[in-house]
């Protein structure tokens, strides 16, 4: 992972992401998503990947104490400045190992943070939320797939065939924001079902986006609001666990054993 990268995008995510129609749209519905698959015995959550803090200040005004972090120094200096109720921490994730343990009832990372991470880091990473919780705490992650149907029928529309297929990439896709360079590497749900399955029972797995599309389309749905609406209509009814990774993202939960 490359902090590097996210230092100089953080003043300019919540414009470009986190404000947009369709990140606006896509938090909803794994906010939806996650509300029906977390226990109501979870008082406690460590964010991975917090960004600028949206999420920790969702997961806050809902009364659960909440540390949230970021390999970004930027980021969570943008996170800061939101609230002070709210402990923000500059960390790597697959060094979350060297926080307290035993003290985190869900684990949650949002928007492909987990993608940053190779197979080997995140197998680091698996590691560590086994040490970090107890039976019956739980992980939810939001993960990019590997068969996003928009993607690939948009750029194949586009006759550009390697960015088509670019999620099938095993060996990971070079990815630049703001001149800096780094890789991301999607995974399918069953890869995570295959990697959290030793420590971990699979609960289940929801599409973040089948039918909304992703958010460098904004600028055409910008302008079409009620198409983008009846397409979030289409998501609700097709929220089916079979079509995850088929999505822009997919949430997928998990429980201690």
């Amino acid at each position: 992972m490359q902090p590097q990268a996210f230092d100089s995008y953080a003043i300019n995510y919540d414009d470009h992401f986190t404000n947009s129609l369709i990140g606006k749209t896509q938090r909803e519905q794994v906010r939806k998503q996650l509300s029906r698959a977390i226990k109501n015995n979870v008082k406690s959550v460590l964010e991975i990947n917090c960004g600028t803090g949206e999420d920790a200040l969702w997961f806050s005004r809902k009364g659960l104490k909440v540390l949230a972090t970021d390999i970004s120094e930027g980021m969570i200096e943008v996170a800061k400045q939101k609230t002070n109720d709210i402990e923000f921490r500059q960390l790597n994730c697959v060094n979350i190992g060297s926080l307290p343990k035993g003290n985190y009832d869900l684990i949650f990372s949002n928007f492909g943070g987990l993608n940053c991470l190779n197979a080997n880091e995140l197998i680091q990473f698996r590691r560590a939320c086994d040490v970090l919780q107890n039976k019956g705490n739980r992980l939810a992650f939001v993960i990019m797939g590997t068969q996003c149907w928009w993607e690939r029928i948009y750029f194949k529309s586009k006759k550009d065939k390697d960015r088509s297929t670019r999620r099938q990439n095993k060996k990971g896709v070079e990815t630049i924001i703001n001149g800096e360079k780094f890789k991301t590497y999607y995974y399918s749900p069953e890869y995570f079902v295959e990697l959290f399955g030793d420590d971990y029972d699979y609960v289940i797995s929801k599409p973040i986006g089948l039918f909304v599309p992703p958010s460098y389309l904004e600028p055409y749905f910008v302008k079409r609001k009620f198409l983008l609406g009846a397409l979030r209509v289409l998501d609700r009814i097709f929220s089916f666990s079979f079509f995850s990774n088929y999505a822009d993202h997919y949430l997928i939960v998990f429980e201690k054993k």
